[in-house]
């Protein structure tokens, strides 16, 4: 799915106003995997279908003046990109990967390494205030 920052802030909004997980989770979920994942998809595969697409390029075509000159390049590059999309290297990864994907992976990959240790440090220190305040319980009871 897109990410999309008006929904971080519905859920920071939320969070401040001190709605419930399970509210927030099971609106979320209904809103996001039920509802707008079937539009998305419906959308997409009625606007990229090879139908509807070269119905495009006939109505491009069909522009006077300067629809013939641009109906073919504009073919033309919609057949490389299916080329491109359908005929992938033996390896299985696409072809041409830049440095620039490469540097996003690695920099993706150390955000959630950061955040998982984020995690255990968080879990860490509230387990060692617990154990903290019992004995500080059982000292006072003696």
């Amino acid at each position: 799915m897109i990410p999309n920052p008006l929904f971080d802030l519905a859920g920071i909004t939320c969070g401040h106003f001190l709605v419930p997980f399970w509210t927030f989770f099971g609106a979320t979920l209904i809103g996001k995997a039920i509802i707008k994942m079937h539009i998305q998809k419906i959308f997409v595969i009625i606007t990229f279908s090879k139908h509807i697409v070269e119905q495009m390029v006939a109505f491009i075509g069909a522009v006077p003046g300067i629809g013939p000159s641009l109906q073919k390049p504009f073919q033309e590059y919609l057949e490389a990109q299916r080329q491109k999309l359908h005929h992938r290297s033996e390896m299985g990864a696409p072809q041409g990967e830049n440095w620039l994907s490469w540097m996003f992976e690695k920099l993706v990959i150390a955000m959630v390494c950061y955040f998982i240790l984020s995690i255990i440090n968080s879990m860490a220190q509230s387990y060692a205030k617990r154990i903290q305040q019992r004995i500080k319980s059982e000292e006072k009871t003696k």
